[in-house]
């Protein structure tokens, strides 16, 4: 799962997915960023879930995003990012940068 939170991460930053470049990178991400990137993963494993033929209730599929945005988060704050609000002034010019889009 680490794996495929750094990928979220490096996805949402347009960073290589690996490499020794990352030592001098800007390591903040926009909570708003994070939110799109966890809602878009959890519905690909949403859509696997369902060509299994497993079915989820909307209040499990609800309480499954929040989970999933949650431990998503933690993950990338162990792996060493920070997750900024969004009305933050960030310290970095790459998240200044998400920040306008």
């Amino acid at each position: 799962m680490r794996r495929i939170s750094i990928a979220i991460a490096c996805a949402i930053l347009s960073l290589p997915a690996a490499g020794p470049s990352w030592a001098g990178q800007c390591r903040q991400l926009l909570v708003s960023d994070l939110k799109i990137a966890s809602i878009r993963q959890y519905a690909d494993l949403l859509s696997a879930a369902a060509r299994n033929g497993w079915n989820y209730t909307p209040a499990a599929i609800d309480s499954g995003l929040k989970r999933h945005f949650e431990e998503t988060r933690l993950q990338l704050i162990a792996a060493g990012y920070e997750v900024v609000p969004v009305g933050a002034m960030p310290q970095c010019p790459q998240a200044d940068e998400l920040a306008s889009k």
